[in-house]
């Protein structure tokens, strides 16, 4: 439900609360005219277009008293067990107009209007404010649901082709059936790929038993003598496809007699044939004047709308006298009085205007008082932030160099370690280097031994026998 919908129900609850009728409230607040485009008007008539003629046109003009069908609607609602000739004289009496009157006898298409407010609103609005393109959309629509092969004469309705225009209208004069089927199909591929038409289900108490919406590619008609009421209770109306308009004729119709739930036959008995006239919406048949002098009334501070006599500066004066200044002695003769009176309306002119200009000057000095403060307190902002920057780069500045000091610091010592570790390995090289040179090799003891003459080596052995006995002795 979208925000116009909420509009038109928040003013219908308004007039059922405060007593005011709805068609009143309506009539003053008439719906603003809008432009559709050819895809919208497509998608809004698509459910209606294959209505027979004189349906269509009370569909029509009831869509522009959005209200009356709500109250139509929660009328029958409350009434189940009222049909025929009973709801016929039970509805005569109320405020509607002659259109919603008669659609109280097709429940099913009331039920649909009432069930669809945003497009009951819409519809209403472009028959407003774009008659023509509706009536041309509508012979569009049908022209496509007769190519299609689902418009075509049937023992319900008859289909009528003449000069590029077509006509439904009910084989029985005396009954006209609602026509059932689904506007996404029963026209064929449907053009407007991305904006389907609008679609209503209608329930199982109003749709025919042959019916199903996800099957049924034609249209269907409730079985038994028919649905609704010929043309009209309250009204015969029927369009003029030619100039693209309604006419409608006031007549009364009496011997409403109902079958079953939604089937209606009707004796007509004309008791008032005017001569057909081009339908207008009335927006001041419900008194919108006296409403609206009703809301004005309403509103005791709201100044009149006639200025109101001058009266001379010297009865105001006389009336309210200013406080700094006594008030003028009485005037002599006539003459006295209208320079007086001229006098006080100059000096009131040089008081309005040099009040005038100290509050220019005092706005003026505000003005400049609240630039020159701003300016300072951007300065000001300015210079802090200028200040922040500096001390935050300072302090990148500081916490880089310590960076770069720990870093250094951290090198050197990394040096000295591994200085120290060098010269480590170079004394123990060197120690071991000097170890092998004083302690001789075996080898080369053998080999210095077997140089020597025998003799040398027997005076040796002894020598070393004696070594080892002394090495023994000291073990």
């Amino acid at each position: 439900m979208n925000k116009k919908t909420l509009a038109w129900a928040a003013c219908l609850v308004f007039s059922l609360v405060s007593g005011m009728p709805a068609a009143q409230a309506q009539s003053a607040y008439p719906p603003p005219a809008a432009s559709y485009t050819q895809t919208q008007l497509d998608q809004m008539l698509a459910p209606v277009a294959l209505y027979p003629d004189s349906l269509l046109a009370q569909v029509l003009m009831a869509s522009t008293y959005p209200l009356e069908v709500v109250q139509a609607q929660r009328f029958v609602e409350a009434r189940p067990g009222l049909h025929g000739d009973g709801l016929a004289r039970a509805v005569a009496p109320m405020p509607w107009d002659p259109s919603v009157k008669s659609l109280v006898q097709f429940p099913s298409v009331l039920a649909m209007m009432n069930d669809r407010l945003d497009w009951m609103q819409q519809l209403g609005q472009a028959f407003l404010s774009q008659q023509a393109a509706v009536m041309d959309t509508v012979q569009n629509l049908r022209e496509r649901a007769q190519i299609a092969g689902s418009l075509r004469s049937s023992p319900q309705q008859r289909v009528l082709v003449s000069d590029d225009v077509i006509v439904i209208e009910p084989v029985d004069p005396q009954v006209v059936y609602v026509p059932y089927y689904n506007p996404v199909v029963v026209y064929g591929s449907w053009w407007w790929p991305a904006n389907p038409p609008v679609y209503w289900d209608p329930p199982p108490r109003y749709r025919p038993p042959q019916y199903n919406s996800s099957v049924t590619v034609g249209i269907s008609f409730s079985s038994g003598i028919g649905v609704g009421v010929i043309r009209a209770a309250f009204g015969d109306a029927r369009p003029d496809w030619r100039q693209r308009q309604v006419m409608v004729t006031q007549t009364n119709i009496t011997n409403v007699t109902n079958n079953v739930t939604n089937n209606v036959t009707v004796n007509r008995n004309v008791t008032v044939n005017q001569r057909p006239v081009v339908w207008r919406h009335d927006y001041a048949r419900y008194d919108g004047a006296r409403y609206q002098q009703r809301a004005n009334a309403q509103q005791p501070n709201i100044p009149p709308s006639r200025p109101q006599q001058a009266q001379p500066a010297a009865q105001l004066q006389a009336q309210q006298p200013h406080p700094e200044r006594p008030a003028m002695p009485p005037a002599a003769n006539p003459q006295q009085r209208v320079v007086q009176e001229d006098q006080a309306r100059q000096r009131q002119v040089r008081e309005q205007q040099a009040s005038q200009v100290r509050e220019a000057q005092a706005q003026q000095q505000q003005r400049e008082h609240l630039a020159q403060e701003q300016q300072r307190q951007r300065e000001q902002q300015a210079n802090n932030q200028q200040r922040q920057r500096e001390q935050l780069a300072q302090q990148q500045q500081m916490q880089q160099q310590q960076r770069q000091q720990q870093m250094h610091e951290q090198q050197a010592r990394e040096q000295q370690v591994r200085e120290q570790q060098v010269r480590e390995q170079q004394q123990v090289r060197e120690q071991q280097r000097q170890a092998q040179q004083a302690r001789p090799q075996p080898e080369q003891m053998h080999r210095e031994q077997q140089a020597r003459p025998p003799q040398q080596q027997r005076e040796e052995r002894p020598q070393e026998r004696r070594r080892d006995d002394r090495r023994d002795d000291r073990g």
